[in-house]
């Protein structure tokens, strides 16, 4: 009786008007995450796409938006830095000092970005943006234990367009951005920039804001056809960040016994710590100046059946930081931190280019890195001390790979076989040194390592039906071993077995689409990082296991309803951890793995006469709680938050004008975003808060011209 009662409830809601006939079908994106075109469905790996309107329409204007619509992506944050650090299925790094590599690798039109403060700080101006999770050894090799994430930025065409739109909001929010974008047949240009500043979302009762965006960058591109088969794309950008995301101190200020009966008091007349986290009291001036300068080419050339692809990447990057560290208006513990890196990347692919049964690609991939860093850290309590630690370290890396996949469809069997190996070669060579001129101390050394590796993959897709694509796959994942600097330690690589099933469906005449990926994958010396005084550690002694669900789906109801619904679940845990010889982890949750996350996302879009049409939004996304650090006690541990956004949006007729107002964070809720802890100083055991910013609204003025 109840199974009846279900039953016609459903096929009453389904006649309704809700879920009315409809012509429109999902848009299909577009991807190259297997070095060639192909569409999300089309693709057998777990992968979240989005194009430059579903960008815009989610409000992602930049990585860390990404976390809550891209299932099991968390964004990190170290220190007080802009730099966003992913954390893709519970793989990723807290990388505190140089030397220690990403467990999930950026890349940019095709270039590997070694170190994650060269990411830009904007997705302007993209052609998509892809996540690819779970381990991509074969194509992508590297510190790709954990997934991938990819930026295309759009290229230029012959057609003249220029367009662009203004941004106000609260904090005193300002943000310009523009596009120019012509040329002719044989070569065309595109230069996109984007200034976005604001006043900043944490008040300091002492001193400057902090919080603060102030973020400017520009791209050019030129592109030449050369002939009938040969293109050469060039592509030139720079950015400058001087915002910051400042943190603040959980714990009140108090007395610290530094040993039985030794109490000391730094914080002895100074402004109580405010119990509002959008509040501090800092007397040291927190800046930021992070210049990032990179070029790129890319040039292709087309044989009948083959393609020659040739990729050449340059980065610069020069960073400095300082933060107040005991967090108050006594000026007892301050860091300074300079870190400069200069990159060069080229990689040669051969792709398979026929209509045949037979798809591969050949690649060869050599990557060089210069890194230069020096950290101060002053204490003026107590003795009173400079701790002084830095160096250069220099990496090289080689690889060889290749992947071929045979479909046998065309002779009747609804199946695909793909089968990839790549090796790499990485080494590291060292120079490093720590000091504390007031203890006599005065270290240095060097060290080089050498690491190689086999990684590869296996998969087998079946065509259930033209809307149907199920598909299994393993692979075998690989991170390079590294140095922690200035600590004159050293550490294996990384290795993972990775197993996954998946579904990926359109169904209701491409209005309803439905992924599911199901993994299991196995960590072998899982590097693991913490913070303890001034050095910051990596173990290689941890093995985990990793296993969840994820599941994204689209759903078009009517001619101007969307909906989304990504569901996750992630059981993440050291199978083996002894963290201390009296501390076992074995058992406990690897830190940023949130067991469940949900995210909702409702858009309607309606004509309004001859004035144009208007379109509104909500998303929505909750996380379960986390663990912060590796050990999984109370003072790490984050309850589970939401938070929600909305934006109404209208267009004119002709498309040249646009205006939206849009508000973040509905709940105004004080969301944690990031957690650093250290013990022992004479401030006491500390926890250093970052937050996601509070409720913003604003609106967006937009004009576009030419084709």
């Amino acid at each position: 009786m109840r199974a009846t009662n279900v039953c016609v409830v459903v096929s009453v809601f389904l006649s309704t008007n809700l879920f009315a006939e409809t012509s429109r079908v999902i848009e299909e994106v577009v991807v190259t995450a297997e070095k060639r075109e192909s569409t999300v469905q089309k693709t057998s790996i777990s992968i979240t796409a989005y194009s430059d309107e579903m960008l815009e329409l989610r409000g992602i204007g930049n990585v860390e938006d990404l976390q809550f619509s891209a299932p099991n992506l968390v964004i990190s944050h170290n220190s007080q830095s802009p730099v966003t650090y992913a954390y893709i299925r519970g793989i990723g790094s807290d990388q505190l000092v140089a030397g220690f590599d990403p467990g999930v690798a950026y890349n940019v039109d095709g270039i590997y970005v070694g170190q994650p403060s060269s990411m830009p700080g904007d997705l302007w101006d993209l052609e998509r943006i892809e996540v690819l999770r779970g381990p991509q050894g074969t194509l992508y090799g590297r510190n790709t234990t954990g997934g991938s994430i990819n930026l295309i930025t759009k290229e230029p065409t012959a057609e003249f367009e220029t367009f662009g739109d203004v941004t106000f909001g609260d904090f005193n929010r300002r943000r310009i951005r523009g596009v120019v974008n012509g040329g002719n047949e044989v070569v065309a240009g595109r230069l996109s920039f984007i200034s976005d500043e604001n006043d900043g979302y944490q008040e300091n009762l002492a001193g400057s804001d902090g919080d603060v965006t102030d973020y400017h960058s520009m791209r050019g591109k030129l592109k030449f056809d050369l002939s009938d088969r040969a293109e050469l794309l060039i592509t030139a950008q720079r950015f400058e960040n001087d915002g910051q995301q400042s943190q603040k101190k959980r714990e009140a200020f108090a007395p610290v016994e530094l040993a039985p009966g030794f109490i000391v008091d730094v914080y002895n007349g100074a402004i109580p710590n405010p119990t509002s986290p959008r509040k501090v009291a800092k007397d040291y001036p927190e800046d930021l100046d992070l210049t990032n300068t990179s070029f790129n080419a890319r040039f292709t050339y087309d044989w009948d059946s083959v393609r020659l692809v040739a990729i050449s990447g340059l980065i610069r990057n020069d960073w400095f930081q300082t933060s107040d560290i005991d967090m108050s208006n006594n000026p007892v513990q301050t860091q300074d931190w300079d870190m400069d890196t200069r990159q060069f990347s080229q990689e040669f692919q051969l792709v398979s280019n026929s209509d045949g049964p037979w798809d591969w690609i050949l690649g060869v991939f050599y990557f060089d890195e210069d890194l230069d860093t020096d950290y101060i850290f002053d204490d003026t309590s107590v003795a009173g001390f400079t701790f002084m630690n830095g160096g250069e370290l220099e990496t090289k890396s080689r690889a060889v790979y290749g992947q071929v996949a045979y479909d046998f469809r065309e002779s009747g069997s609804p199946f695909k076989l793909t089968a990839g190996l790549r090796w790499t070669k990485d080494e590291k060579d060292i120079f490093e040194y720590q000091q504390i001129p007031q203890f006599a101390v005065d270290l240095s050394g060097s060290m080089d390592e050498d690491w190689s590796e086999m990684s590869g993959k296996l998969a087998v897709d079946w065509y259930i039906s033209d809307d149907v694509l199920g598909y299994a796959s393993y692979s075998h994942g690989y991170k390079g071993g590294g140095f922690s600097m200035g600590q004159f330690d050293a550490f294996d690589p990384e290795k993972v077995n990775a197993l996954e099933i998946g579904l990926k469906s359109q169904f209701w005449d491409q209005r309803a689409q439905v992924n599911v990926a199901l993994f299991s994958n196995d960590y072998r010396d899982l590097q693991v990082n913490f913070l303890q005084f001034t050095s910051f550690t990596t173990d290689n002694a941890a093995e985990a296991s990793i296993n969840g669900l994820e599941i994204e789906s689209t759903f078009l109801p009517t001619d101007g309803l969307t909906l989304n619904v990504n569901l996750t679940w992630l059981d993440a845990t050291f199978d083996e951890y002894q963290f201390t010889p009296v501390i076992d982890l074995s058992g406990d949750t690897l830190n940023r793995a949130p067991e469940y996350t949900v995210g909702l996302s409702a858009q309607y879009e309606w004509q309004i006469g001859q004035h144009g049409n208007l379109l509104a939004r909500l998303d929505y996304y909750w996380q379960d709680e986390v663990f912060y650090r590796v050990q999984n006690i109370d003072r790490h541990r984050e309850d589970s938050f939401s938070t929600a956004d909305a934006v109404l949006m209208w267009n004119s007729p002709s498309g040249k004008w646009s205006i939206d107002g849009f508000v973040k964070n509905l709940g105004d809720e004080d969301n944690l975003r990031g957690l650093t802890v250290s013990d022992g100083l004479s401030t006491g055991n500390n926890s250093f808060e970052s937050y996601y910013p509070p409720r913003t609204y604003g609106v967006r003025f937009g004009i576009r011209m030419g084709e």
